[in-house]
C-alpha cells in the first residue's frame, strides 16, 4: 500500500503531533514511536507524505544508502511546508554522485585546520567584546540578547562578509524559509530573497580587487577556475547563509542553560578546558536541532521493518529521535558531557556530513569557555520551566534567557 494511501488515522502530522519534552527536550512521541513504528507515516505542512525514521541505525542507514536522494530539485518533490533551501538547483545540499564530490571539494578546501583557529580567534574576541558591554550594563541581561545573537551575527558577518543589517535581514528570510507552519508563499518568497542576497554576495566578491578570503571567495575562485558555475556558487553561498545565520544561536542558547543545571560538568569544563568541547557535543546530542531533518526520497523501491517505500515515496530521518535511542545510547535521556559514545548523527552522516562540524564545535566552545570563565558566577534569573520557546523557529531556542552574575 503507497504512503498515500494509509487511513488518516495513522498518519502523524507535524509538528502538531510532536511537542516538546521539558527544557527543551526531545518530544516524548518519538521514544513510542521508535519502539513501535520506526517508519512512521507523518503529514508535513506541505500536505507531503513521508516515512519518518526515528531508530538511530535507521538514520544512519537512510543517509548512507544511495538508493535514498537528497537531490529534490524536480515537481512533485517531497517538502515540509513549501519551496525551502531543498528546492534550490545547484547548491550542495541537493547534489548526489559526481557533482557533489566536485563541488564539496571546492569548499571543502576552505574548511581547513587554519581557518578553523581564525575562526576560533575571532569567536573569542568577540564573546570578550560582547561580555565588557553586559558587564558595564550591570550584572543582569538576557543571555539571547545580549550574547548569543549578536556572537553568532558578528561571526556571520566576518565568515560571510555580510553587515549587521543583512544579517537581520537574512535572518528574518530563513527563519521566514524555514517555518513549518510558513505559508507556501511565504516559504517560497523567503527561499527567493536568500537567493538574491547570495548572488550579490557572490559578484560583490567577485568585484572586489582584494577579497578577505572565506568560503564566498573560495567558491568565486572556483568560478573563474572554471570548476564550478556561477550557479552552483549562487546556491551554496544561499546554503551557507542558514547554515551561520540561526542554527547556532539555539545550541548557544540552549547549552548554557543546561550547563548552568549541571553544575558538576561545568565545574569539570572549567577544571579541564579540553572538555569544553565535549560539552558542545553533548549540547547537541541532547538538544539536538529540530523535530526532523530535511526529506529524501527514494530511488527505487527499499523494504525495511517489513515496511515497503516505493520508489518515489519521500523519507524524513529525525537526528533527534536517534540522539535518544538506547539501542545506541546509554541513559540517552541523561546529559553527560562524559559518556563514552561519540555517535551522534547532528550534523549527518555519509557523503552529505556537514563539513562544517569542526567549525561549529570550535566556536560553541569557544564561547562557553570565555563566557564561563569571565563570569563564574552566571545563573539563572527565572526558574527554568519559565523559560519560552521562541515562537516559529525550525530550532528550538529560548525567546529570551534572564541571567545575572
Amino acid at each position: 500500500m503507497a504512503i498515500t494511501d494509509l487511513p488518516e488515522r495513522d498518519v502523524l502530522k507535524v509538528p502538531q503531533d510532536f511537542p516538546p519534552g521539558p527544557l527543551f527536550t526531545v518530544p516524548p512521541v518519538l521514544a513510542e514511536l521508535r519502539d513501535n513504528r520506526p517508519l512512521c507515516p507523518v503529514e508535513m505542512p506541505s500536505g507531503n507524505r513521508l516515512w519518518l525514521v526515528t531508530r538511530y541505525a535507521d538514520v544512519r542507514f537512510v543517509m548512507h544508502d544511495p538508493r535514498f536522494s537528497r537531490d529534490l530539485v524536480f515537481p512533485g518533490a517531497p517538502r515540509m511546508a513549501g519551496d525551502d533551501l531543498t528546492s534550490v538547483e545547484g547548491s550542495l545540499f541537493n547534489m548526489e554522485g559526481d557533482d557533489h564530490t566536485r563541488l564539496r571539494a571546492v569548499l571543502g578546501s576552505y574548511f581547513t585546520r587554519r581557518s578553523v583557529e581564525q575562526w576560533r580567534a575571532a569567536a573569542r574576541q568577540h564573546a570578550h567584546d560582547l561580555l565588557d558591554r553586559m558587564e558595564r550594563a550591570g550584572r543582569a541581561a538576557d543571555l539571547v540578547k545580549d550574547f548569543s545573537e549578536p556572537l553568532v551575527a558578528r561571526f556571520a558577518g566576518e565568515v560571510m562578509g555580510i553587515d549587521a543589517a543583512e544579517h537581520r535581514w537574512v535572518q528574518a528570510r530563513i527563519r521566514e524559509q524555514l517555518d513549518l507552519l510558513g505559508t507556501e508563499e511565504q516559504v517560497a518568497s523567503a527561499t527567493a530573497a536568500v537567493a538574491e542576497l547570495a548572488g550579490r554576495l557572490v559578484d560583490r566578491a567577485g568585484d572586489a580587487e582584494d577579497v578577505s578570503p572565506g568560503p564566498v571567495a573560495t567558491l568565486v575562485r572556483a568560478v573563474r577556475d572554471g570548476a564550478i558555475s556561477r550557479q552552483e556558487a549562487v546556491s551554496t553561498v544561499g546554503l551557507l547563509l542558514m547554515n551561520v545565520t540561526d542554527p547556532l544561536v539555539p545550541p548557544l542558547t540552549v547549552g548554557v542553560m543546561t550547563l548552568l543545571l549541571h553544575s558538576g560538568q561545568l565545574a569539570d569544563c572549567l577544571r579541564d578546558p579540553q572538555l569544553w568541547p565535549e560539552a558542545v557535543r553533548e549540547v547537541l546530542r541532547y538538544h539536538n536541532n529540530g523535530i526532523t531533518n530535511f526529506p529524501r526520497v527514494a530511488l527505487e523501491d527499499v523494504e525495511r521493518h517489513g515496511v515497503r517505500i516505493a520508489k518515489g515515496e519521500g523519507v524524513i530521518t529525525s537526528a533527534l529521535a536517534a540522539a535518544h535511542d538506547p539501542r545506541a545510547f546509554t541513559d540517552p535521556g541523561v546529559f553527560d558531557l562524559h559518556r563514552e559514545e561519540k555517535g551522534s548523527v547532528f550534523f549527518g552522516a555519509g557523503p552529505h556530513f556537514c563539513l562544517g562540524s569542526v567549525l561549529a564545535v570550535a566556536v560553541l566552545a569557544t564561547a562557553y569557555a570565555t563566557l564561563f570563565e569571565r563570569l563564574p558566577g552566571l545563573r539563572l534569573s527565572v526558574e527554568p520551566h519559565a523559560v519560552e520557546k521562541a515562537d516559529g523557529g525550525f530550532f528550538a531556542c529560548p525567546a529570551a534567557l534572564p541571567v545575572s552574575w
